[in-house]
Protein backbone atom coordinates (compact mmCIF):
# COMPACT_ATOMS: atom_id res chain seq x y z
CA UNK A 1 0.00 0.00 0.00
CA UNK A 2 0.88 3.46 -0.56
CA UNK A 3 0.65 6.29 2.15
CA UNK A 4 -0.90 6.31 5.52
CA UNK A 5 -2.92 3.45 5.18
CA UNK A 6 -3.85 0.29 7.72
CA UNK A 7 -6.69 -2.43 7.69
CA UNK A 8 -8.78 -2.22 11.08
CA UNK A 9 -10.33 -5.74 12.44
CA UNK A 10 -13.54 -4.93 9.96
CA UNK A 11 -10.90 -6.07 7.47
CA UNK A 12 -11.70 -2.36 6.15
CA UNK A 13 -9.09 -0.16 4.45
CA UNK A 14 -8.23 3.07 6.71
CA UNK A 15 -6.81 6.08 5.48
CA UNK A 16 -5.34 8.35 7.41
CA UNK A 17 -6.98 6.09 10.10
CA UNK A 18 -10.86 6.72 8.42
CA UNK A 19 -12.50 3.66 7.62
CA UNK A 20 -13.42 4.07 3.90
CA UNK A 21 -16.87 2.19 3.96
CA UNK A 22 -17.55 5.11 6.21
CA UNK A 23 -16.47 7.52 4.09
CA UNK A 24 -18.47 6.29 1.35
CA UNK A 25 -21.55 6.01 3.06
CA UNK A 26 -21.76 8.98 4.87
CA UNK A 27 -19.99 11.70 1.75
CA UNK A 28 -20.78 9.08 -1.17
CA UNK A 29 -18.84 7.95 -4.52
CA UNK A 30 -16.99 8.32 -6.00
CA UNK A 31 -14.79 10.89 -3.59
CA UNK A 32 -11.03 12.24 -3.55
CA UNK A 33 -9.80 12.03 -0.32
CA UNK A 34 -6.61 13.49 0.70
CA UNK A 35 -4.54 12.57 3.75
CA UNK A 36 -3.72 16.13 4.83
CA UNK A 37 -0.97 14.68 7.53
CA UNK A 38 0.88 12.86 4.45
CA UNK A 39 0.40 15.97 2.22
CA UNK A 40 2.18 18.12 5.09
CA UNK A 41 4.69 15.62 5.66
CA UNK A 42 6.15 15.68 1.71
CA UNK A 43 5.62 19.39 1.98
CA UNK A 44 7.99 19.56 4.64
CA UNK A 45 10.70 17.01 3.45
CA UNK A 46 11.66 19.76 0.92
CA UNK A 47 11.79 22.52 3.27
CA UNK A 48 14.40 20.46 5.44
CA UNK A 49 15.94 19.64 2.48
CA UNK A 50 16.58 23.00 1.25
CA UNK A 51 17.13 24.08 4.48
CA UNK A 52 20.37 21.95 5.21
CA UNK A 53 22.05 22.58 1.56
CA UNK A 54 20.91 25.80 0.31
CA UNK A 55 20.91 29.03 1.67
CA UNK A 56 18.46 31.32 -0.49
CA UNK A 57 15.48 29.32 -1.52
CA UNK A 58 11.65 29.59 -2.07
CA UNK A 59 9.43 26.45 -2.51
CA UNK A 60 6.61 27.28 -4.59
CA UNK A 61 4.12 24.60 -5.29
CA UNK A 62 2.36 23.77 -8.57
CA UNK A 63 -1.48 24.33 -8.84
CA UNK A 64 -2.21 22.30 -11.62
CA UNK A 65 -1.56 19.03 -10.08
CA UNK A 66 -4.35 19.52 -7.21
CA UNK A 67 -5.55 23.25 -6.36
CA UNK A 68 -8.88 23.96 -4.08
CA UNK A 69 -8.98 26.74 -1.57
CA UNK A 70 -8.23 24.36 1.52
CA UNK A 71 -4.89 24.00 -0.24
CA UNK A 72 -4.14 27.32 -0.78
CA UNK A 73 -4.69 27.92 3.22
CA UNK A 74 -2.08 25.10 4.09
CA UNK A 75 0.42 26.76 1.09
CA UNK A 76 0.35 29.80 2.42
CA UNK A 77 0.27 28.40 6.04
CA UNK A 78 3.77 26.74 5.26
CA UNK A 79 4.91 30.03 3.62
CA UNK A 80 5.05 28.75 -0.14
CA UNK A 81 4.69 30.32 -3.06
CA UNK A 82 2.30 29.07 -5.40
CA UNK A 83 2.39 28.17 -9.42
CA UNK A 84 -0.69 29.39 -11.42
CA UNK A 85 -0.97 28.45 -15.44
CA UNK A 86 -3.91 30.15 -15.69
CA UNK A 87 -6.36 32.81 -14.97
CA UNK A 88 -9.01 30.55 -13.67
CA UNK A 89 -6.01 28.87 -11.04
CA UNK A 90 -5.24 32.33 -10.25
CA UNK A 91 -8.27 34.01 -9.73
CA UNK A 92 -9.46 30.82 -6.94
CA UNK A 93 -5.89 31.58 -5.56
CA UNK A 94 -7.13 35.30 -5.18
CA UNK A 95 -10.71 34.66 -3.82
CA UNK A 96 -8.90 32.18 -1.73
CA UNK A 97 -7.29 35.35 -0.34
CA UNK A 98 -3.88 34.01 -0.89
CA UNK A 99 -1.20 36.40 -1.18
CA UNK A 100 -0.76 37.62 -4.86
CA UNK A 101 2.62 38.24 -4.11
CA UNK A 102 3.58 34.89 -3.93
CA UNK A 103 2.27 33.69 -6.95
CA UNK A 104 4.21 32.68 -10.02
CA UNK A 105 2.48 33.31 -13.24
CA UNK A 106 2.98 30.55 -16.18
CA UNK A 107 1.32 30.00 -19.57
CA UNK A 108 2.45 29.90 -22.88
CA UNK A 109 -0.82 31.72 -24.13
CA UNK A 110 -1.80 33.94 -21.89
CA UNK A 111 -4.72 35.47 -23.15
CA UNK A 112 -5.73 39.26 -22.85
CA UNK A 113 -8.72 38.44 -20.14
CA UNK A 114 -5.89 36.74 -18.11
CA UNK A 115 -3.33 39.24 -18.55
CA UNK A 116 -5.49 42.13 -17.49
CA UNK A 117 -6.75 40.04 -14.51
CA UNK A 118 -3.00 39.72 -13.57
CA UNK A 119 -1.96 42.72 -14.26
CA UNK A 120 -4.70 44.48 -12.14
CA UNK A 121 -4.20 42.38 -9.34
CA UNK A 122 -0.66 41.91 -8.83
CA UNK A 123 1.44 38.65 -8.81
CA UNK A 124 5.04 37.66 -7.75
CA UNK A 125 6.94 36.86 -10.43
CA UNK A 126 5.38 36.71 -14.26
CA UNK A 127 6.76 33.74 -16.64
CA UNK A 128 7.16 35.14 -19.96
CA UNK A 129 6.99 32.28 -22.39
CA UNK A 130 7.55 34.14 -25.81
CA UNK A 131 8.39 37.19 -27.68
CA UNK A 132 4.75 37.82 -28.36
CA UNK A 133 3.45 37.53 -24.83
CA UNK A 134 6.19 40.18 -24.02
CA UNK A 135 5.77 42.58 -26.70
CA UNK A 136 1.74 42.18 -25.13
CA UNK A 137 3.28 43.13 -21.68
CA UNK A 138 5.13 45.94 -22.89
CA UNK A 139 2.27 47.71 -24.19
CA UNK A 140 -0.21 46.31 -21.31
CA UNK A 141 1.72 47.33 -18.03
CA UNK A 142 1.43 50.71 -17.68
CA UNK A 143 -2.05 51.31 -18.54
CA UNK A 144 -3.49 47.80 -15.88
CA UNK A 145 -0.14 47.88 -13.49
CA UNK A 146 0.84 50.67 -11.10
CA UNK A 147 3.93 48.27 -10.39
CA UNK A 148 6.76 47.37 -11.95
CA UNK A 149 6.14 43.85 -13.46
CA UNK A 150 8.69 41.42 -11.82
CA UNK A 151 9.91 38.25 -14.83
CA UNK A 152 11.50 35.21 -15.85
CA UNK A 153 12.12 34.30 -18.71
CA UNK A 154 11.33 30.67 -19.34
CA UNK A 155 14.03 29.25 -21.30
CA UNK A 156 14.00 25.50 -23.25
CA UNK A 157 17.47 24.37 -22.09
CA UNK A 158 17.08 21.35 -24.70
CA UNK A 159 17.25 18.50 -21.81
CA UNK A 160 15.47 15.58 -23.01
CA UNK A 161 14.36 13.47 -19.34
CA UNK A 162 12.82 10.18 -21.20
CA UNK A 163 9.91 10.65 -20.37
CA UNK A 164 6.16 10.15 -21.65
CA UNK A 165 6.23 12.88 -24.44
CA UNK A 166 3.06 14.52 -23.80
CA UNK A 167 4.61 15.64 -20.48
CA UNK A 168 8.48 16.32 -21.79
CA UNK A 169 8.69 20.19 -21.81
CA UNK A 170 12.38 21.09 -21.81
CA UNK A 171 13.27 20.09 -25.65
CA UNK A 172 14.59 22.52 -28.21
CA UNK A 173 11.10 21.46 -29.99
CA UNK A 174 8.75 22.31 -27.92
CA UNK A 175 5.59 24.89 -27.24
CA UNK A 176 6.81 26.11 -24.07
CA UNK A 177 9.91 29.00 -23.71
CA UNK A 178 12.60 30.85 -25.67
CA UNK A 179 15.02 28.57 -27.36
CA UNK A 180 18.43 29.99 -25.88
CA UNK A 181 19.78 31.45 -28.86
CA UNK A 182 16.28 33.27 -29.14
CA UNK A 183 16.33 34.08 -25.54
CA UNK A 184 19.11 37.26 -25.11
CA UNK A 185 17.46 39.87 -27.22
CA UNK A 186 13.91 39.44 -25.67
CA UNK A 187 15.70 39.62 -22.26
CA UNK A 188 17.57 42.94 -23.02
CA UNK A 189 14.35 44.16 -24.49
CA UNK A 190 12.60 43.68 -21.21
CA UNK A 191 15.41 45.06 -19.10
CA UNK A 192 15.51 48.04 -20.75
CA UNK A 193 11.66 48.96 -20.16
CA UNK A 194 10.82 51.03 -16.97
CA UNK A 195 7.66 49.26 -16.82
CA UNK A 196 9.45 45.64 -16.58
CA UNK A 197 11.81 44.09 -13.65
CA UNK A 198 13.79 41.21 -14.73
CA UNK A 199 14.58 39.23 -11.32
CA UNK A 200 15.46 36.28 -12.75
CA UNK A 201 15.39 32.67 -15.16
CA UNK A 202 12.88 29.64 -15.49
CA UNK A 203 12.87 26.29 -17.04
CA UNK A 204 10.64 22.43 -16.67
CA UNK A 205 12.15 20.07 -18.44
CA UNK A 206 8.87 17.65 -17.87
CA UNK A 207 7.15 15.68 -15.42
CA UNK A 208 7.16 12.30 -13.76
CA UNK A 209 10.93 12.29 -14.22
CA UNK A 210 12.80 8.98 -12.24
CA UNK A 211 16.63 10.12 -12.24
CA UNK A 212 17.85 12.86 -11.17
CA UNK A 213 20.56 13.72 -13.83
CA UNK A 214 18.53 15.45 -16.54
CA UNK A 215 17.76 18.84 -13.40
CA UNK A 216 21.60 18.56 -13.21
CA UNK A 217 22.05 19.18 -16.75
CA UNK A 218 19.47 22.03 -16.96
CA UNK A 219 21.04 23.39 -14.24
CA UNK A 220 23.96 23.35 -15.79
CA UNK A 221 22.77 24.73 -19.10
CA UNK A 222 20.68 27.57 -17.41
CA UNK A 223 23.59 28.88 -15.25
CA UNK A 224 26.31 28.82 -18.27
CA UNK A 225 23.65 30.98 -19.76
CA UNK A 226 23.45 33.51 -16.78
CA UNK A 227 27.06 33.67 -16.54
CA UNK A 228 27.74 34.27 -20.06
CA UNK A 229 24.73 37.03 -20.08
CA UNK A 230 26.48 38.48 -17.07
CA UNK A 231 29.97 38.74 -19.18
CA UNK A 232 28.16 39.64 -22.23
CA UNK A 233 25.80 42.20 -20.82
CA UNK A 234 27.08 43.07 -17.19
CA UNK A 235 23.64 41.98 -15.73
CA UNK A 236 23.14 39.40 -12.52
CA UNK A 237 20.12 37.44 -12.99
CA UNK A 238 19.31 37.39 -8.76
CA UNK A 239 16.71 34.29 -9.37
CA UNK A 240 16.88 30.98 -10.82
CA UNK A 241 13.46 28.14 -10.94
CA UNK A 242 14.10 25.34 -12.14
CA UNK A 243 10.96 24.12 -12.26
CA UNK A 244 9.55 20.77 -10.77
CA UNK A 245 9.01 16.75 -12.40
CA UNK A 246 9.71 14.93 -9.86
CA UNK A 247 7.85 11.54 -10.11
CA UNK A 248 6.13 9.59 -7.90
CA UNK A 249 4.87 5.95 -7.37
CA UNK A 250 1.72 4.78 -8.43
CA UNK A 251 2.17 1.25 -7.53
CA UNK A 252 4.07 -0.82 -4.84
CA UNK A 253 6.78 -2.04 -7.81
CA UNK A 254 7.57 1.36 -8.42
CA UNK A 255 8.09 2.42 -4.73
CA UNK A 256 11.99 2.09 -5.69
CA UNK A 257 11.79 3.80 -8.78
CA UNK A 258 12.07 7.06 -8.04
CA UNK A 259 15.11 9.01 -5.60
CA UNK A 260 13.47 10.69 -2.63
CA UNK A 261 12.97 14.23 -2.76
CA UNK A 262 15.53 14.98 -0.04
CA UNK A 263 18.14 13.28 -2.80
CA UNK A 264 16.57 15.38 -5.02
CA UNK A 265 16.92 18.86 -3.58
CA UNK A 266 20.15 17.84 -2.25
CA UNK A 267 22.14 16.80 -5.81
CA UNK A 268 20.47 20.18 -7.46
CA UNK A 269 21.38 22.34 -4.86
CA UNK A 270 24.87 21.11 -4.63
CA UNK A 271 25.55 21.40 -8.81
CA UNK A 272 23.87 25.25 -8.55
CA UNK A 273 26.69 25.76 -5.77
CA UNK A 274 29.43 23.93 -7.81
CA UNK A 275 28.77 25.65 -11.12
CA UNK A 276 28.47 29.05 -9.23
CA UNK A 277 31.92 28.55 -7.62
CA UNK A 278 33.17 27.38 -10.99
CA UNK A 279 31.65 30.38 -12.94
CA UNK A 280 32.20 32.91 -10.23
CA UNK A 281 28.93 33.52 -10.10
CA UNK A 282 26.71 34.86 -7.21
CA UNK A 283 24.80 32.21 -5.67
CA UNK A 284 20.99 33.02 -6.96
CA UNK A 285 18.17 32.47 -4.82
CA UNK A 286 16.76 29.06 -5.81
CA UNK A 287 13.08 28.23 -6.74
CA UNK A 288 11.66 24.59 -7.64
CA UNK A 289 7.69 24.17 -7.92
CA UNK A 290 6.98 20.19 -6.84
CA UNK A 291 3.63 19.24 -7.08
CA UNK A 292 2.82 15.76 -8.41
CA UNK A 293 5.47 14.49 -5.62
CA UNK A 294 3.40 16.82 -2.82
CA UNK A 295 -0.29 15.62 -3.54
CA UNK A 296 -0.34 12.20 -5.37
CA UNK A 297 0.58 9.65 -2.82
CA UNK A 298 -1.81 11.80 -0.42
CA UNK A 299 -4.55 11.45 -2.54
CA UNK A 300 -6.91 7.92 -3.23
CA UNK A 301 -10.27 7.95 -4.77
CA UNK A 302 -12.91 5.90 -3.34
CA UNK A 303 -15.68 4.17 -5.69
CA UNK A 304 -18.76 1.68 -4.87
CA UNK A 305 -18.45 -1.37 -7.49
CA UNK A 306 -21.78 -1.43 -9.71
CA UNK A 307 -22.15 -4.42 -12.14
CA UNK A 308 -19.19 -7.05 -12.30
CA UNK A 309 -18.91 -9.35 -15.99
CA UNK A 310 -17.31 -12.37 -16.38
CA UNK A 311 -16.41 -13.43 -19.90
CA UNK A 312 -15.46 -17.07 -19.28
CA UNK A 313 -11.72 -17.69 -20.06
CA UNK A 314 -11.84 -14.21 -21.38
CA UNK A 315 -11.55 -11.75 -18.46
CA UNK A 316 -13.67 -10.39 -15.57
CA UNK A 317 -14.73 -6.92 -15.50
CA UNK A 318 -15.46 -4.94 -12.33
CA UNK A 319 -17.60 -1.70 -13.02
CA UNK A 320 -17.48 1.46 -10.75
CA UNK A 321 -19.46 4.21 -10.08
CA UNK A 322 -17.03 6.79 -12.03
CA UNK A 323 -14.13 5.96 -14.56
CA UNK A 324 -12.25 8.41 -16.95
CA UNK A 325 -14.49 11.62 -15.71
CA UNK A 326 -12.48 11.06 -12.80
CA UNK A 327 -9.19 9.91 -13.96
CA UNK A 328 -8.54 10.43 -17.63
CA UNK A 329 -5.42 9.38 -17.14
CA UNK A 330 -4.89 6.17 -18.17
CA UNK A 331 -6.89 6.63 -21.57
CA UNK A 332 -4.34 9.90 -22.05
CA UNK A 333 -0.99 8.02 -20.93
CA UNK A 334 -1.37 4.41 -20.38
CA UNK A 335 -1.24 5.23 -16.85
CA UNK A 336 -1.03 2.62 -14.30
CA UNK A 337 -2.85 1.98 -10.82
CA UNK A 338 -3.68 -0.08 -7.84
CA UNK A 339 -6.63 -0.38 -5.64
CA UNK A 340 -8.52 -2.28 -2.60
CA UNK A 341 -11.38 -3.61 -2.26
CA UNK A 342 -12.44 -1.01 0.76
CA UNK A 343 -14.47 -3.40 2.88
CA UNK A 344 -12.66 -6.82 2.11
CA UNK A 345 -9.13 -6.19 2.10
CA UNK A 346 -7.87 -9.20 2.58
CA UNK A 347 -9.50 -12.37 1.46
CA UNK A 348 -9.16 -14.90 -1.66
CA UNK A 349 -8.03 -12.97 -4.96
CA UNK A 350 -8.87 -13.26 -8.73
CA UNK A 351 -7.69 -11.28 -11.32
CA UNK A 352 -10.17 -8.69 -12.87
CA UNK A 353 -10.07 -5.79 -15.03
CA UNK A 354 -11.36 -2.40 -13.58
CA UNK A 355 -13.68 -0.38 -15.70
CA UNK A 356 -15.61 2.87 -15.37
CA UNK A 357 -19.29 3.68 -16.54
CA UNK A 358 -18.82 5.60 -18.98
CA UNK A 359 -19.59 5.00 -22.90
CA UNK A 360 -16.24 4.89 -24.22
CA UNK A 361 -14.22 1.41 -24.61
CA UNK A 362 -11.15 3.08 -23.36
CA UNK A 363 -12.77 3.80 -19.81
CA UNK A 364 -10.72 1.56 -17.95
CA UNK A 365 -9.22 1.88 -15.00
CA UNK A 366 -6.74 -0.55 -14.34
CA UNK A 367 -6.01 -3.16 -16.97
CA UNK A 368 -5.39 -6.47 -14.72
CA UNK A 369 -4.63 -6.94 -11.39
CA UNK A 370 -5.37 -8.97 -8.54
CA UNK A 371 -8.66 -8.15 -6.09
CA UNK A 372 -10.46 -9.57 -3.47
CA UNK A 373 -13.17 -11.04 -5.80
CA UNK A 374 -14.97 -7.68 -5.96
CA UNK A 375 -18.83 -8.00 -5.78
CA UNK A 376 -21.53 -5.14 -6.39
CA UNK A 377 -22.10 -2.83 -3.48
CA UNK A 378 -18.23 -3.39 -2.68
CA UNK A 379 -16.32 -0.35 -1.94
CA UNK A 380 -12.93 -0.12 -4.64
CA UNK A 381 -10.17 2.67 -3.62
CA UNK A 382 -8.10 3.49 -6.19
CA UNK A 383 -4.51 4.74 -4.59
CA UNK A 384 -2.35 7.69 -5.74
CA UNK A 385 -4.66 9.69 -7.24
CA UNK A 386 -3.82 13.37 -5.50
CA UNK A 387 -2.02 14.67 -8.76
CA UNK A 388 -3.95 15.17 -12.18
CA UNK A 389 -7.34 13.43 -11.30
CA UNK A 390 -9.24 16.04 -10.14
CA UNK A 391 -7.91 19.11 -11.63
CA UNK A 392 -8.33 17.21 -14.70
CA UNK A 393 -11.80 15.37 -14.11
CA UNK A 394 -14.89 16.18 -16.76
CA UNK A 395 -18.26 16.15 -17.38
CA UNK A 396 -18.66 13.78 -19.91
CA UNK A 397 -21.82 11.96 -20.62
CA UNK A 398 -22.73 14.88 -18.39
CA UNK A 399 -21.73 12.57 -14.85
CA UNK A 400 -21.21 15.26 -12.01
CA UNK A 401 -17.64 15.36 -10.91
CA UNK A 402 -16.79 13.94 -6.94
CA UNK A 403 -16.35 15.96 -3.91
CA UNK A 404 -12.88 16.34 -2.13
CA UNK A 405 -12.47 15.28 1.35
CA UNK A 406 -9.28 16.44 3.41
CA UNK A 407 -8.62 13.57 5.99
CA UNK A 408 -7.40 15.85 9.15
CA UNK A 409 -6.99 13.88 12.62
CA UNK A 410 -8.81 10.95 11.70
CA UNK A 411 -12.11 12.88 10.97
CA UNK A 412 -13.15 13.82 7.31
CA UNK A 413 -13.91 17.57 6.22
CA UNK A 414 -15.33 18.41 3.34
CA UNK A 415 -13.49 20.94 1.30
CA UNK A 416 -15.46 20.63 -1.96
CA UNK A 417 -18.74 19.48 -2.54
CA UNK A 418 -19.74 16.81 -5.06
CA UNK A 419 -21.30 18.46 -8.07
CA UNK A 420 -25.29 17.60 -8.34
CA UNK A 421 -27.57 17.06 -11.31
CA UNK A 422 -28.69 20.72 -11.35
CA UNK A 423 -24.63 21.96 -11.46
CA UNK A 424 -24.51 20.50 -14.96
CA UNK A 425 -27.30 22.62 -16.25
CA UNK A 426 -26.45 25.71 -14.03
CA UNK A 427 -25.10 27.23 -17.64
CA UNK A 428 -27.77 26.42 -19.93
CA UNK A 429 -29.56 29.08 -21.48
CA UNK A 430 -33.48 27.74 -21.78
CA UNK A 431 -35.47 28.59 -25.49
CA UNK A 432 -37.72 31.19 -24.58
CA UNK A 433 -40.76 30.61 -26.67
Amino acid sequence: MLGNKSINENNHLEIAGCDVVELAQTMGTPLYVYDEELLRFNMQEYEEAFRENYPHFSLAYAGKAFLCSALCSIIEEKNWWLDVVSGGEYYLASSADFPVEKIIFHGNNKTQEERHLVLRGGVGRWVVDNEVELNFLLEEASSYASYKIPLFFRLTPGVDPHTHQYITTGKIDSKFGFPLGEAEKAILKAIQSEDLEVWGLHCHIGSQIDHIEPFLKAAEVMLQFMADFRKKHGFVFRELDLGGGLGVPYTDEERDRFPPSRLYVQAISEKVKEMCGELSYPLPRLYLEPGRSVVNTAGSTIYQVGSVKEIPGVKKYVAVDGGMTDNPRPILYGAKYQAHVGNRVVGEQEKVSVVGKCCESGDVLIEEMELSSPRPGDILVVEATGAYNYSMASNYNLIPRPGVVFLRERKPELVVRPESWSDLVRRDIVPVD
